[in-house]
């Protein structure tokens, strides 16, 4: 029988690379260790061994492995004290495998471990299992370091090396496992051992990315503690916007005051940023204590400042400010931009005020400004929901004779508003013009056929226009995609649908959370809910975020089931990870429970929603309403029906309904 050669035979007597030669003086390669200090070394450890001092010679082949600048010379050392029947012991193996791994050999490290101390029932000390987290950790094996980090941090004579807690830290990272990694950086730090700034910089970002703000404090505050330097201005605004976009405000205003007492400036991003964070929680008063502020520091706003104040105002409805606003960035020199005159025309549209949101963007072009796609959106909306449907044709053909480019959110608004089964017709008309005046395609040369009458004649239309914009621009292959799965979902079309998803993605191209929304839905209602799952992974795997159309999609789809512990499942989990629940979502949960008859069970949810901050708008008012009424409970639907008025929301009919129809009810 043939005997396996021992592992520092096999790894010596390897083929070796052939020698890199050069015409520069200086080696390229560390150079083995000469044969004349081999030799003493060898020859004094025969002279130790004579003498019978074997710890002596031991830590002779110790130091000479350490100071080997190649695998070989460590090897040879190695292969000389068995040579002469010097046991390796924990020293020898401790070096050894620290030399292997730091010479870019951790699976030669892992198998002298395996072989040569665990084989052999050897105990590890703290120095072996250091080096050999390391190994592990560099062979990609993150959870067998971290076991044997556990064993190591839970022994009475844990050592642990900064290298090997780097080691675990970096594994967590690379692996988007923040929350781990700040576990063990807390242990880590219990345990006395100093890291970099780095270290809890890229952790403070990762976990700020992942919205565990209360997590990244508790670093920043570590790292103050033990390394004793002061932060940087990169760690003090990652944690800043982490914690504003979290909604920790006050938090986040700690964090300007501390970086004002290291001598930071706070810049004007800082406190727009801020000022929007009040804004989306409906808190305007504390937005412009943090405009005055900005002023008194001699920070100047900008346009972006400006609209978000605006924004902030308009979303509560005080129109007469927002206007104040708009008067005073113009006479401090800032002239209105896109995005301004789209906050109010929006808002024009929302009050039903189309005239003024049309004029509105008609004055746009008297002051040198091109009006977007997204000036035109709300104001077909609007008229759709006016029913005037000669208008939205006319103003969508002024648009795109125009040259704008139309987008997946005006394709939406036309799909849901015009006739079911025109659907493909609309993504037709829609890939067209992006063709055109995105692409600068010629409409005749994209065509097929002068007349199509079939469904499979429309798609092989649209495919073929997809491929010519993905030939010219992929941003824009991306907007005719989505548009297309869009279309192909809302006819039931759901492989067609899957494959345009996979050939847009194939193209290079990561599809948009419009796209992801469009095939969750029509999989849900296909019953596919393995795949939904599917669909959810390759969202996480690409960093794209659930949105909050999103979750409503979700939720709705549960509910329709009457599947409630589901859809309490995303609830919670928005409530623990985010985006915070909106109104919507809490009224669709609240309208399955009434359904159900459990009627105190919605009542709860409905308190639990304005207690968590959400202003009920008259949609979730009107479920409330309704449910008080089917329960033959009239006072309490009046109740919040006189609530609803108090709250400035003009009751509709189907409100008064509701609640005469609960009156009547009682009596």
């Amino acid at each position: 029988m043939i005997k396996r050669r021992p592992f520092y035979r096999s790894l010596y007597f390897k083929p070796k690379k052939r020698p890199i030669t050069s015409t520069c003086a200086v080696p390229l390669d560390p150079q083995p260790i000469s044969n004349d200090h081999t030799s003493l070394c060898q020859s004094l450890v025969h002279d130790l061994l004579r003498r019978g001092l074997l710890s002596s010679a031991q830590q002779v082949i110790q130091r000479f492995i350490a100071s080997s600048p190649t695998v070989p010379d460590a090897l040879s050392a190695i292969e000389f004290a068995s040579a002469s029947g010097v046991d390796l012991g924990l020293g020898i193996s401790c070096e050894l495998l620290r030399k292997l791994v730091d010479l870019g050999e951790p699976l030669s490290a892992h198998e002298f471990y395996r072989d040569h101390v665990i084989a052999r029932g050897t105990e590890p000390d703290s120095n072996i299992v250091n080096s050999m987290i390391i190994c592990l950790a560099k062979l990609g094996k993150l959870d067998d370091a971290v076991r044997l980090f556990d064993r190591l941090i839970g022994s009475d004579d844990c050592v642990l090396s900064n290298a090997a807690c780097i080691m675990i830290l970096e594994g967590f990272y690379e692996q988007d496992r923040f929350l781990e990694a700040f576990d063990y950086l807390v242990r880590i730090s219990d345990a006395n051992v100093k890291l970099g700034m780095w270290v809890y910089t890229v952790l403070i970002n990762g976990l700020c990315h992942q919205r565990y703000v209360g997590e990244a404090i508790q670093v920043f505050d570590i790292m103050c503690k033990r390394t004793g330097s002061p932060p940087t201005l990169h760690m003090f605004k990652t944690l800043f916007f982490g914690l504003c976009k979290a909604g920790w405000l006050v938090e986040a205003e700690l964090v300007f005051e501390e970086m004002e007492v290291q001598g930071f400036f706070v810049d004007k991003v800082m406190y727009t940023s801020l000022m929007n964070a009040h804004g989306k929680n409906k808190k305007m008063k504390m937005a412009m204590r943090v405009y005055f502020r900005m002023l008194k520091k001699g920070c100047d706003p900008d346009i972006c400042t400006y609209n978000t104040l605006i924004h902030g105002f308009l979303k509560m409805g005080l129109f007469d400010k927002a206007w104040a606003l708009w008067s005073l960035m113009s006479d401090s020199g800032i002239q209105p931009n896109e995005v301004t005159y789209n906050l109010m025309i929006c808002y024009y549209c929302k009050q039903g005020k189309l005239d003024c949101a049309k004029m509105l963007l008609n004055s746009m072009v008297l002051c040198n400004l091109a009006p977007c796609v997204h000036c035109y959106t709300p104001i077909i909306a609007a008229l759709y929901k006016q029913n005037r449907c000669l208008e939205v044709y006319e103003l969508c053909e002024r648009m795109l004779e125009s040259g704008i480019v139309p987008d997946h959110v005006l394709f939406f608004v036309l799909m849901r508003n015009e006739p079911k089964g025109l659907e493909l017709q609309l993504c037709l008309l829609m890939l067209q013009a992006i063709a055109k005046n995105g692409c600068g395609l010629d409409r005749s040369s994209l065509s097929i056929s002068d007349k199509i009458n079939s469904s499979a004649g429309l798609e092989q239309e649209i495919e073929l226009i997809l491929r010519e914009i993905a030939r010219i621009d992929l941003n824009l292959c991306n907007v005719a995609g989505s548009i297309y799965v869009s279309a192909l979902c809302e006819d039931g079309k759901t492989e067609t649908a899957l494959a345009c998803f996979k050939n847009v993605a194939s193209a290079g191209c990561i599809p948009l959370l419009f796209t992801f929304n469009s095939l969750i839905k029509r999989l849900f209602q296909d019953g596919l809910f393995e795949d939904v799952k599917s669909l959810m992974d390759i969202m996480q795997n690409e960093g794209i975020v659930p949105n909050l159309e999103t979750y409503l999609i979700m939720v709705n789809e549960y509910c329709k089931q009457e599947d409630l512990a589901s859809a309490f499942g995303i609830l919670d989990q928005m409530k623990e990870m985010g985006p915070k629940p909106s109104v919507a979502i809490y009224d669709c949960i609240i309208a399955c429970l009434s359904q159900q008859r459990r009627i105190s069970e919605a009542e709860t949810l409905f308190h639990r929603m304005r207690r968590d901050g959400l202003d009920p708008d008259e949609v979730a008012y009107m479920t409330m309403i309704n449910a008080y009424a089917r329960d033959g409970r009239g006072d309490k639907a009046l109740n919040l029906f006189e609530k609803m008025i108090e709250n400035a929301i003009q009751p509709s009919s189907y409100s008064y309904t509701s609640l005469i129809s609960g009156l009547v009810k009682r009596k």
